[in-house]
């Protein structure tokens, strides 16, 4: 049950979607202005008997770079314009990677502070439960020595 993203333009015509089975992914779209809708499919079914469809935890980040900016990059015109056009697409290309280690970085601590509340959570329940059996123990070893006592305690009758 692959997860699947569609962007849309203003007329609801598609103008990409991710590949099938894609885990992440790029995509870059020149549209000619307006709103656009970016769809994310969960890939699970929604379930008609019980009312509801399994959680799923997605991450994505979207950066919009207006075209009028790389338009005018490329307008410039010099004997070093092909020299400079390449580092600012190498400088662009580095800050996207730089974007995207940033994004991973932030779901990494997401989940890892999910997974240390889960872990908080067994813990403290692992320590009730411990307190708890030491407590029944306790009485039903104090049951037993009244019990005995009892038992052998030796009762005089005149």
């Amino acid at each position: 049950d692959p997860l699947r993203v569609t962007l849309y333009d203003e007329a609801e015509k598609k103008l990409w979607s991710s590949a099938v089975g894609a885990p992440e992914g790029k995509f870059s779209v020149t549209s000619p202005g307006g709103r656009n809708m970016l769809c994310i499919t969960n890939g699970i079914e929604y379930d008609d008997d019980t009312g509801n469809a399994d959680d799923r935890h997605v991450g994505f980040a979207v950066r919009v770079r207006p075209a009028t900016v790389r338009a005018q990059e490329d307008a410039v015109e010099g004997p070093d314009s092909r020299v400079m056009s390449n580092l600012i697409e190498m400088s662009e290309d580095l800050l996207d990677d730089f974007q995207d280690l940033n994004d991973h970085q932030a779901y990494l601590k997401v989940r890892e502070a999910e997974h240390r509340d889960l872990t908080e959570k067994t813990y403290a329940r692992i320590v009730r439960w411990t307190v708890l059996e030491a407590l029944v123990l306790m009485s039903i070893a104090g049951g037993q020595v009244m019990y005995l006592k009892k038992f052998f305690e030796k009762t005089s009758y005149l």
